[in-house]
């Protein structure tokens, strides 16, 4: 579940890493700045501004919604996610504008975003050398909430922290999951984002 609310409250509990004034890009927009809590059920970024000095929304991410999370570097360092939901917010509305053609994947794409809907995020910390601590963070939320259905396929050459790299984006010791379109989204996600760089990549399921 993805929840983005009006409001703000601080986790009471199970804090396990929290940064402030952490910026927030939603593919590729900026929605603006706030603090960052990695929590045991959940990720949190709230009580912060937008990008035009408002009060930002409330974001709730639940982790079987993250289908991937790791350290981008380029083309800025930061906490960069995929969610397998579409998430859709007034603030970037007008952002986006004429943007939305140039985004549409080409036709050529076995990837189809309408039955795959999915949101990038990238999460940008004041401080660089926070990455590394975010992301493991991450991981021991995400391992602390695993798929029961979910199957280890030994033929998965995304399986077992296997290195590859595709153009001038690598994702390094990526563990990938066994879910019927997850190395799909991956393959779609590096063709899309050429350029970038990603390490330490591990990636969730719906």
């Amino acid at each position: 579940m993805v929840v983005v609310s009006s409001t703000f409250a601080v986790p009471a509990e199970g804090v396990l890493f929290q940064t402030p004034s952490t910026k927030l890009l939603v593919n590729d927009l900026e929605l603006g700045t706030a603090t960052l809590y990695i929590t045991e059920n959940n990720v949190i970024w709230g009580g912060g501004v937008n990008a035009t000095g408002g009060a930002a929304p409330t974001i709730s991410l639940l982790y079987p919604n993250i289908s991937l999370h790791a350290i981008q570097r380029e083309p800025i360092p930061a906490l960069y996610m995929v969610l397998n939901h579409e998430l859709r917010l007034p603030e970037l509305t007008q952002q986006a504008g004429g943007d939305a053609q140039q985004n549409e994947p080409d036709d050529d794409d076995d990837f189809d975003a309408d039955e795959h809907p999915i949101t990038q995020l990238r999460f940008i910390p004041q401080n660089e050398s926070d990455l590394n601590t975010m992301y493991s963070a991450m991981s021991e939320g995400q391992a602390l909430h695993p798929d029961p259905a979910d199957e280890v396929d030994d033929d998965d050459p995304y399986m077992d922290g296997e290195e590859f790299d595709d153009g001038d984006e690598e994702f390094e010791d990526a563990e990938e999951s066994a879910a019927p379109d997850a190395a799909e989204r991956l393959a779609a996600l590096r063709l899309q984002h050429n350029g970038t760089d990603c390490e330490d990549a591990e990636a969730g399921e719906e």
